[in-house]
């Protein structure tokens, strides 16, 4: 299969650590009923066999291409394939997940005869050692929707996800308004919300299509005081957005809504972080913070800024006593 010059589809995966999975989600991706596609494999500086088992298929399908950086993380290695994408339609695939053969096919569908700028799918759970696949429950229904209503579903956390996979997006929209991913914890939280606020109209379908790898080490079974702020500063950095572009009346509710949920999973966060380390001395003082940082982002105050904000206090990270 040769790749065309200007492909309607840029696939970016990022790869750092994930050796076993590479052969599953490229297979998947190579085996697409659409056929008019580019994959960009960023080698994220991995120091296993990513970049090896990835050249494989570089080597026998002109449309994979092996990109090599340094090590910048997830976010860094997505504004990177951003950057060297040459379709009209981007998506994001993470390399330890898998796709539907007509993942694709219906997105790019979705897109086109409904003129919208995302379109949007259902996914499963998947778990790679007992082959065991979930649906993920969901409401989503085959629909067409403004850019208003799905910002609003997607900010309250309800309907839609903010999760960089399981969408297509018109590559401008990133490129258009300068929109990159943070290098943080929850980017994908902090970078949905500023896209589709820009988009026209989103294409929901029904279908699962992608294939999420749920993996023991994820970022909300891990949680640390870093994660707990980064949780707060992505909601942080949806309300600025929204105030820089004169927006933020028209979503007051849904951003608020969204802080009160996040204020609540941090609290029990905390709590789980000093239980771990049996530390409890700094307990009280990163619960006055999470309640502290959550008026703040509230706030009627707060002055919006044309770069990415930064939350003003910082939380204390609990440690292990020594015996």
């Amino acid at each position: 299969m040769r790749l065309k010059q200007n492909p309607a589809v840029s696939v970016i995966v990022p790869m750092y650590k994930v050796e076993k999975f590479i052969p599953r989600c490229m297979e998947s991706i190579q085996n697409q009923t659409f056929t008019d596609f580019e994959v960009l494999m960023i080698d994220d500086g991995s120091p296993d066999r990513c970049a090896e088992i990835a050249g494989e298929f570089a080597k026998k399908d002109e449309r994979f291409l092996l990109l090599h950086k340094s090590n910048g993380g997830l976010s860094d290695a997505r504004n990177y394939g951003i950057a060297r994408a040459k379709g009209e339609y981007l998506v994001f695939v993470d390399s330890d997940d898998c796709i539907r053969r007509d993942y694709l096919e219906v997105l790019y569908h979705e897109c086109v005869d409904n003129d919208a700028e995302i379109s949007y799918c259902r996914f499963y759970h998947s778990y790679f050692m007992s082959h065991l696949v979930i649906p993920m429950l969901s409401s989503a229904k085959k629909e067409v929707l403004s850019a208003e209503d799905a910002l609003h579903l997607l900010i309250r956390d309800q309907y839609l996800h903010s999760y960089a996979w399981n969408k297509m997006y018109k590559k401008s929209l990133f490129t258009d308004h300068h929109i990159t991913y943070p290098k943080m914890y929850f980017e994908d939280v902090a970078t949905s919300p500023r896209v589709f606020f820009h988009a026209g109209k989103i294409a929901v379908t029904n279908k699962y299509l992608y294939y999420y790898e749920k993996r023991f080490g994820s970022i909300m079974a891990t949680m640390n005081m870093r994660k707990v702020h980064d949780l707060l500063r992505s909601i942080l950095i949806i309300r600025n957005d929204l105030q820089y572009n004169n927006a933020y009346d028209q979503y007051r509710s849904s951003v608020h809504a969204l802080a009160g949920k996040m204020y609540l999973i941090n609290i029990y966060s905390i709590f789980r972080q000093h239980l771990k380390f049996f530390d409890f001395k700094d307990m009280k003082h990163n619960m006055n913070i999470n309640r502290r940082l959550y008026e703040y982002i509230i706030s009627d105050d707060y002055q919006a800024t044309d770069t990415l904000p930064e939350l003003p206090l910082d939380f204390t990270q609990p440690e292990r006593r020594k015996k």
